[in-house]
């Protein structure tokens, strides 16, 4: 069977189009909140998102500090994809923005700064109980973190000196 050359042009553009909504798709993350995540879990789970969040403790782990009133709380904890299996299908992009990031961490500054990658959420807090959403038990050490955020970029990094009082 033969297809004439403007079908088989027409067929390659329609791939494309279809290709890059896909790559859209998983492209461009959801902008949320800490709060958002824990609130609706299930609306955000397995998705790429993109929070902003200060970065505590060794362990990674991710707070918001806008002292915005929220019904729900998980601890949310940032892993790399080369940390889980099955790997995520995308990689860490390990740009300047990312050295600088762990450059200000590394002087114990105060870093802020928009965290993208796949959600993932074994439970919540919601008045005073924990709430399972996924099928994990929980995420880091001991299971303590209720989500994690699989790392794909960092981006629109803040420092400022940690003020001891």
């Amino acid at each position: 069977m033969k297809i004439s050359w403007s079908c088989s042009v027409l067929l390659l553009g329609l791939c494309a189009v279809i290709g890059q909504g896909h790559a859209d798709e998983q492209g461009a993350p959801i902008k949320v909140t800490l709060c958002d995540l824990a609130e609706h879990p299930e609306q955000y789970a397995g998705k790429m998102v993109a929070v902003r969040a200060s970065e505590m403790g060794k362990d990674f782990w991710i707070e918001d500090f806008t002292n915005k009133p929220c019904s729900a709380y998980t601890p949310v904890i940032v892993v790399y994809p080369d940390q889980i299996k099955p790997a995520p299908g995308f990689d860490l992009v390990r740009d300047d923005t990312f050295n600088k990031f762990f450059e200000e961490v590394r002087k114990g500054r105060y870093v802020e700064a928009t965290y993208e990658g796949r959600f993932d959420v074994a439970y919540v807090w919601r008045d005073h109980k924990r709430i399972g959403v996924g099928s994990d038990k929980g995420y880091g050490k001991k299971h303590r973190y209720g989500a994690r955020v699989v790392l794909r970029r960092i981006s629109d990094v803040v420092s400022r000196p940690r003020y001891v009082l």
